[in-house]
């Protein structure tokens, strides 16, 4: 599960793309006052339930000898919104209620063949009899972390301003093993990768076709990585909940400079391609993201004693948000 935790980690936060070209829009254009009002418009004692939804498939070759590991993840969330300022800042109590997490792997000698069993993780915190005996540590692990309050301030562009982790939380992530990385998920620094991943940081004002950068430092097995995420609004729609603003995003992922290049080819691999492409929308009358989905493959090549280690990962991502009446 940490293997694909953190591949999930780095997928995540390189799901987002690099250049848009616009098709043809059904969307009908909106005023330049409804424009301003494409913003996050929580109120205090608002609550949301969230579930992030992550399927992931792994492939690994070495000459004709392959690996693949299959996983699928869902993470259930909830949100109570404690205090709004007059700016529209909020404070946010988050917890993570449940984790499900499937895992299966198998080994083949040449293409073609059935394939020899590597490993078969199951854990379901909300149906512990459900856990298989490779997750049953994993659970045991798991199982102290749910349900705890951790307060995140978010400004109303969607920018995360702040993570508070409670003395109580910082002590159970400090008892996991080193090598454990629900100490990321469950820290300030991976909820805020998690949300971020599945969000979008606004400008205001914002105009219909606009589209806006962000540029940040991504590491990676093969090194350093300069990724380019590139957002486009591309307009607003009719759904069954309403009306909602329509984002598209791409992602570029580079070695960060040349020294990095010639490093990641000659001693820790080098990346052979990159794609992803993704959709958020964002109901218009309530002021939060509903729904995101983003896919991105990534492969690389990373040099084995005189062999080669071809990797191919790909990653399916969706985060659905619903307001509680």
């Amino acid at each position: 599960m940490l293997q694909v935790y953190s591949a999930r980690r780095l997928q995540s936060s390189a799901a987002f793309i690099t250049a848009i070209v616009l098709t043809a829009m059904v969307w009908g254009a909106p005023s330049h006052a409804q424009s301003n009002e494409v913003r996050w418009k929580l109120k205090t004692n608002d609550q949301f339930d969230l579930q992030f939804n992550q399927t992931s498939k792994s492939n690994t070759t070495i000459d004709s000898r392959e690996t693949s590991i299959e996983s699928k993840t869902e993470i259930e969330m909830t949100w109570k919104i404690s205090n709004v300022d007059p700016e529209g800042t909020a404070t946010i109590q988050q917890m993570i209620t449940g984790i499900n997490l499937v895992v299966n792997g198998f080994t083949r000698k040449k293409k073609g063949e059935t394939g020899a069993p590597l490993l078969e993780v199951a854990v379901d915190t909300s149906v512990p009899a459900k856990t298989s005996t490779q997750g049953k540590k994993l659970l045991k692990q798991i199982q102290p972390l749910l349900n705890v309050p951790i307060d995140v301030v978010m400004a109303p562009t969607g920018e995360i301003l702040d993570v508070k982790i409670s003395t109580d939380v910082a002590e159970l992530l400090n008892e996991l093993p080193n090598t454990q990385n629900l100490r990321q998920l469950f820290s300030a620094d991976g909820l805020k990768q998690m949300m971020g991943a599945s969000s979008v940081i606004l400008p205001q004002p914002l105009t219909v076709g606009q589209t806006w950068n962000r540029q940040s430092t991504t590491d990676t097995a093969m090194g350093a990585m300069e990724q380019t995420e590139t957002y486009t609004y591309l307009g607003n729609k009719e759904s069954k909940q309403g009306q909602v603003a329509v984002f598209k995003v791409l992602t570029a992922l580079k070695p960060l400079d040349s020294k990095s290049k010639q490093q990641g080819s000659s001693l820790q691999g080098k990346l052979i391609s990159f794609s992803g492409s993704g959709n958020l929308m964002m109901d218009l009358e309530n002021g939060f993201f509903s729904t995101s989905k983003i896919q991105n493959t990534v492969s690389t090549e990373k040099p084995y004693r005189e062999k080669v280690i071809k990797t191919t990962v790909s990653n399916e991502i969706e985060m659905n948000m619903k307001k509680r009446k």
